[in-house]
């Protein structure tokens, strides 16, 4: 039996994640209009930019946050991956290194984080929302003993026209999102690796049976995540030049909340990064709105929560009733 024959059943199963592509870029519209309706701010080019911008760091934890969920996995950590990482940069950066050398140092930072919750999930057999719950405390914890209550400022802006400057008047957050997205989805759709997620997310055991090695693609997958959390740190320190001590507390909700939301299933085997990347468009808008109006920032992750909430009660009911065989 080739890997080709066994996924083929695989990426019919995704084609419920255009119907919630689709339904999710309604909401945007309609979510869209009701803020332009009731803020003249809101639908400004400056404003839009601005979201952009703010929305970048979720944008890219989330298509990694993509993989590891299609792969059957999680990561609850990913916030503490990207604190951690942001403050080796900062760090890094009044050690007086250059730009040259901070970003590949917090490239393998983040890399090795995701490494070892790869490792914690395939060698030591520990469930994958364990294995980071645990390390996210890690990480949390490294992050208080090294920075305790004070931000680090005053980082130097070499790596800012990354998030601030434009590529031929177009943002070039919109660039860096763009070729992230696109090159996740060549790793999924056109090379093995790709399909190895999928067919591991679907059916573990006949992933092992057909010959691929589910610790190996695993591992890799987690540390994907972590090198991608490490490039969004190096983002948000090049947007902010700071790094603030509260820094990823929410990001790992919101990047599952976005995925989940774009139609990958929590149970694997089905995904869509342009459904994720619907989904952290729609989330910022409806962070940015309620901001606009005057709204509680207390209520952005009451609502994130209610649609997570209901969107997963949706997908155990359409499950419930269509059973995966």
């Amino acid at each position: 039996m080739s890997i080709a024959a066994d996924t083929r059943p695989v990426l019919r199963l995704s084609s419920p994640t255009a119907t919630r592509e689709l339904y999710l870029f309604i909401a945007i519209l309609l979510v869209g209009a009701g803020f332009t309706y009731a803020s003249p701010y809101f639908l400004t080019p400056i404003n839009l930019i601005q979201t952009l911008r703010a929305a970048l760091e979720l944008a890219i934890v989330s298509a990694g946050m993509t993989l590891v969920i299609i792969m059957g996995g999680i990561d609850v950590s990913v916030g503490g991956i990207l604190a951690v990482t942001a403050i080796v940069i900062g760090k890094s950066y009044q050690a007086g290194l250059s730009s040259f050398l901070v970003a590949p140092i917090g490239l393998a930072t983040g890399t090795l984080l995701g490494t070892w919750n790869g490792f914690l999930t395939t060698k030591l057999k520990v469930p994958p929302i364990i294995a980071t719950l645990g390390s996210m405390y890690i990480f949390s914890a490294i992050m208080f003993i090294v920075i305790g209550g004070a931000w680090i400022s005053g980082l130097p802006g070499t790596l800012s026209p990354l998030v601030n400057g434009t590529v031929l008047h177009i943002p070039a957050s919109a660039l860096v999102i763009l070729v992230v997205y696109a090159a996740c989805w060549v790793l999924l759709r056109k090379v093995p690796f790709g399909r190895h997620i999928y067919a591991i997310g679907c059916n573990e055991t006949s992933a092992k049976l057909v010959g691929i090695n589910v610790d190996r693609t695993k591992i890799a997958t987690y540390a994907l995540l972590g090198f991608l959390a490490g490039f969004a740190a190096l983002l948000y320190v090049a947007r902010l030049r700071n790094v603030e001590i509260n820094i990823g507390t929410t990001v790992a909700l919101e990047a599952i909340a976005a995925t989940i939301l774009g139609g990958t299933s929590i149970r694997g085997g089905v995904g869509s990064l342009l459904g994720t990347l619907l989904g952290v468009i729609f989330i910022r808008i409806i962070q940015n709105g309620l901001v606009l109006i005057g709204v509680s920032s207390l209520w952005e992750t009451v609502i994130i929560g209610i649609l997570l909430i209901v969107v997963l009660t949706a997908d155990a009911i359409r499950n419930r009733n269509n059973p995966r065989v």
